[in-house]
C-alpha cells in the first residue's frame, strides 16, 4: 500500500510540474509567452501558424533555449529539477510564391527531476525524467489569412523511486521499489487566422483535441517487508497496479489583440486550455506582453501572465513573467532574457531560468 501511495503522490506533484510551461520563441518567450497577434513572429506555428504569411524570407530557427530549474512543495514533499539546458523551438521555414511552410518543434518541458517525501515513519526517495514537446508543419497561405496546421504532441515521464516505512511498536519494517513508465502519442489539426489593420491585429488559433496513436502506462511495485503478518516473518511482494497518471493537453483556443504604434508594440492573449483528465473544462490565462524598437535593430521585451481559476484566489498566486533583449548582426537575430514563475494554489511551485537563442535568415 505504501508504495501505491507513493505513486499516487508522485501523479499529483508531476502533474503540477507539468503545468509549468517553459519560455517558447525568440521574442514571444521573453514576453511571458505572448505571441497570437504579434508581428514577426519567430514561432508562428506555436503561437498562430496565420502569422506566417508576414515572413519573406526563408529561415532556421534555434530558439527559446533555457537553463533553469522548476520546484514543487506539497504536504511535506518537494519536487525539483536540476539546472539543464533543455532546447525550446527548432524550426525550418521555407517561403513560397503562395504558400509559407514551416517545420517544426516545441519542447514546452524537459528535465530530470528529483522527489523527496517525509510523513511521520514513512519517507520516499524518487526520479523522475520528465519531457513533453509538440511537433508538426504548418502551411500559410499568402493570399488569404489563414493557416492549416498538423501537431504531433508526445509525453513522456519516467519514474524510479525507493520508499521506507517502519513502525517499531509492532517491529515492522518496509522497504519497497518502485518503478512507473508513462508515454502518450496523440495527433491533431489546427486552424488559425488574423486581421492586421493600421495599428492593430487580431490573431486566432485553434488546436482540435488529439487522437491518441500510441499510450503506454505501467508501474510496478516490489515491497519487502520484516514482521509481518507475523512477528519475525520476511516477505517480498509485487505489484503491477502502481502507475503514474499525468493529464495531457488536449483542445486549445489562443486569442491575441496586438496595439503597434511605431517602435511600440503592446499585445494581450487569452489562452483557453482543455486536458485530458478534464474534458469539455477549460483553464483560463491572460498574458501581456510589450515591445520597444525598430523591427531592425535593438529590441527590448518583457511580459506577464496569469492564469485565472477556481483555486486562484488572488492576483499573482499564479503568474509568470520574462524580460529580455534582442540585436541583429546581418542576417541573424539573437536574444538573452530570464524567466520566472510561481504558483501558490494547492501546490508551491516556482521556476526561474535564462532564455536565450537565434534565428537565421536566408
Amino acid at each position: 500500500m505504501r508504495a501505491l501511495s507513493c505513486l499516487l503522490t508522485l501523479c499529483f506533484v508531476s502533474s503540477a510540474a507539468l503545468a509549468q510551461s517553459l519560455p517558447v520563441g525568440l521574442y514571444e518567450g521573453m514576453m511571458a509567452n505572448t505571441g497570437v497577434a504579434t508581428t514577426r513572429s519567430k514561432a508562428a506555428s506555436y503561437y498562430n501558424p496565420s502569422l506566417l504569411r508576414q515572413r519573406q524570407d526563408n529561415a532556421f530557427s534555434l530558439n527559446g533555449n533555457s537553463i533553469g530549474s522548476i520546484n514543487s512543495k506539497s504536504e511535506g514533499s518537494t519536487f525539483s529539477s536540476s539546472l539543464g539546458l533543455a532546447p525550446s523551438y527548432l524550426s525550418n521555414l521555407v517561403v513560397g510564391d503562395s504558400l509559407v511552410h514551416e517545420f517544426f518543434v516545441a519542447n514546452t518541458l524537459q528535465g530530470l527531476f528529483a522527489w523527496e517525501s517525509n510523513s511521520n515513519e514513512n519517507s520516499f526517495d524518487a526520479e523522475a525524467n520528465i519531457n513533453r514537446m509538440v511537433s508538426g508543419y504548418s502551411m500559410a497561405f499568402k493570399s488569404i489569412p489563414l493557416a492549416i496546421q498538423f501537431l504531433a504532441r508526445y509525453t513522456e515521464v519516467k519514474t524510479f523511486g525507493v520508499s521506507e516505512s517502519s513502525y517499531p511498536a509492532q517491529d515492522i519494517y518496509v522497504i519497497s521499489k518502485n518503478k512507473s513508465d508513462y508515454k502518450n502519442l496523440n495527433v491533431a489539426l489546427g486552424l488559425s487566422t488574423h486581421f492586421q489593420f493600421d495599428h492593430y491585429t487580431f490573431g486566432v488559433n485553434f488546436n482540435s483535441r488529439g487522437l491518441s496513436l500510441y499510450n503506454l502506462n505501467k508501474g510496478t511495485a516490489k515491497i519487502f517487508t520484516h514482521g509481518s503478518p507475523n512477528p519475525g516473518d520476511f516477505t517480498v511482494s509485487e505489484s503491477q497496479s502502481a502507475r503514474a497518471t499525468v493529464t495531457n493537453e488536449e483542445g486549445k483556443l489562443l486569442i491575441g489583440h496586438g496595439f503597434k504604434i511605431g517602435n511600440h508594440e503592446f499585445l494581450t492573449d487569452s489562452a483557453f486550455t482543455e486536458e485530458s483528465g478534464n474534458l469539455d473544462r477549460y483553464t483560463f490565462a491572460q498574458s501581456f506582453g510589450y515591445r520597444y524598437g525598430a523591427a531592425d535593430g535593438h529590441q527590448l521585451l518583457c511580459g506577464f501572465s496569469h492564469r485565472f481559476g477556481s483555486d486562484v484566489d488572488y492576483f499573482g498566486q499564479n503568474f509568470n513573467t520574462s524580460v529580455g533583449y534582442s540585436w541583429k548582426t546581418r542576417s541573424l537575430r539573437s536574444a538573452m532574457g530570464f524567466y520566472y514563475g510561481k504558483e501558490s494554489t494547492t501546490i508551491e511551485s516556482s521556476t526561474v531560468g535564462v532564455i536565450f537563442g537565434s534565428e537565421y535568415e536566408y
